[in-house]
C-alpha cells in the first residue's frame, strides 16, 4: 500500500464525507414529511360516578415498571366538582412534578387528574424508553386524560408544561369540549432558534439516529434537583415535539383555536424554550378570537426557570410562583398585582 499517495488523499476523503453528511442532513430537515395527529373517538363517561371509575382504571393500568413517583394519579372529591384540572408534566420529569399543586388545587375544592406521558416515570431513570417517545404518543395519553376527566366537573381546565405545552396548544387549537387551555412555558423550539427553523430541526431530529444527551454535561447522572426525573433527554423526543410545535403553528394561520379559552403563562428567564415562537402562535390565535387569548409574563428580575412547577427543582421558587399560577389556573386571566392600598 502507498501510504503516502493515501495521506494525500485523506482531506479529500474527509471532505467528501463531510460534504454527504451535509447533504443528508438537509434531505433530512427540508424534505416533506406527512405529519398527522388525531384525537381518540372515544365519549366521555357519563356523570362522574363513571368518570371517577374511568379515571381509576386508567391508574391501575399503569405499568408495573413505574417509580411510585412516577405512576399517574388523582385527587377526587366525592362530587363533581365547578372546576377540574387535567395537569401534564414536562419532559423526562414524571406526575410527581405536580403533585404539590395538584394537591392545592384539590383542597380549594377542585377536582385534579395528572396523566403519564409515555416512556417516563420509569423507576430505572437512565431507562432508554425515550427512543420510543412520539409526539402522537404524548397526545394520546394527554387526550384520554382529558376525555375521562370531562365528568368530574362542569368546566374543565387542561394546563401542560414544556412539551407537553405543545399538547396543550394542539388541545387548544382542536378540542371544543375543553373550557380552557393554559400553556406554561410551552416549549416549540430551542430559545434563540427561529421560527421557519423548527419544523426542518424537528424533521432532522426524528429522522436521524436517537441520542441521549445529558440534562448537565458535568453533573450527569448526579443532576441535581428531583431524584424522579431522568437525566438525560432524547434528541427524538426534540424532534417530535418540534414537528408537533410547528403543525399547530401551521394550523392557527388558517384556523381558530377550537377550545372556550386560552391563558400562555412564560417566563423571561427561559432559557430552554423560545418565548418568541410562543408569542406568535398566541398572535395567530388572537387575529381570529381577540378576546379569547390571554398571557401573562413573569419578568426576568423575578428569576423564575423554565420548569416553575417542580418544588425539587434546584432552582425553584414556587413559594412565589404558586400563588399567582393558581390566581391564573382558577380565574383564567393574567396575574395582576393586588391595587395598594391608600
Amino acid at each position: 500500500m502507498n501510504f503516502r499517495r493515501l495521506a494525500r488523499g485523506l482531506p479529500r476523503i474527509a471532505a467528501s464525507g463531510a460534504a454527504v453528511l451535509f447533504l443528508a442532513a438537509l434531505a433530512a430537515a427540508f424534505l416533506p414529511m406527512d405529519v398527522r395527529y388525531s384525537a381518540p373517538d372515544g365519549r366521555p363517561p357519563a356523570g362522574f360516578v363513571a368518570a371517577k371509575a374511568a379515571v381509576e382504571q386508567m391508574i391501575a393500568a399503569a405499568p408495573p415498571t413505574l417509580s411510585p413517583k412516577g405512576r399517574p394519579r388523582a385527587f377526587l372529591h366525592g362530587e363533581a366538582t365547578g372546576q377540574v384540572f387535567v395537569l401534564l408534566h414536562g419532559l423526562t420529569n414524571s406526575p410527581e412534578q405536580f403533585d404539590k399543586l395538584g394537591r392545592i388545587l384539590f383542597e380549594r375544592g377542585h377536582n385534579v387528574v395528572i396523566p403519564l406521558t409515555p416512556g417516563h416515570g420509569k423507576a430505572d431513570v437512565m431507562t432508554d424508553k425515550l427512543g420510543d417517545f412520539t409526539a402522537q404518543g404524548m397526545l394520546d395519553a394527554a387526550n384520554e386524560a382529558i376525555t375521562l376527566a370531562r365528568g368530574l366537573g362542569r368546566q374543565l381546565t387542561v394546563a401542560g408544561l414544556s412539551v407537553n405545552g405543545a399538547t396543550t396548544a394542539w388541545v387548544a387549537q382542536n378540542r371544543a369540549d375543553v373550557d380552557r387551555a393554559v400553556l406554561l412555558a410551552p416549549f416549540f423550539a430551542p430559545a434563540g432558534l427561529p421560527q421557519w427553523a423548527g419544523a426542518p430541526m424537528g424533521r432532522m431530529l426524528v429522522r436521524a439516529p436517537n441520542v441521549f444527551l445529558w440534562w448537565d454535561p458535568y453533573h450527569r447522572a448526579d443532576l441535581p434537583g428531583p431524584a424522579h426525573a431522568y437525566p438525560r433527554f432524547s434528541t427524538k423526543s426534540i424532534g417530535e415535539t418540534m414537528l408537533l410545535g410547528a403543525n399547530v403553528l401551521d394550523a392557527s394561520i388558517g384556523s381558530a383555536p377550537a377550545c372556550g379559552s386560552i391563558l400562555v403563562v412564560t417566563t423571561a428567564s427561559d432559557r430552554a424554550a423560545s418565548n418568541r415562537i410562543t408569542a406568535q402562535l398566541a398572535a395567530n390565535w388572537r387575529t381570529s378570537r381577540p378576546t379569547a387569548v390571554a398571557a401573562y409574563e413573569f419578568p426576568a428580575a423575578d428569576n423564575v426557570p423554565h420548569d416553575f412547577i417542580d418544588p425539587a427543582q434546584a432552582d425553584q421558587r414556587v413559594d412565589f410562583v404558586y400563588p399567582k399560577l393558581i390566581e391564573m389556573l382558577e380565574s383564567g386571566r393574567p396575574w395582576a398585582a393586588p391595587a395598594s392600598g391608600g
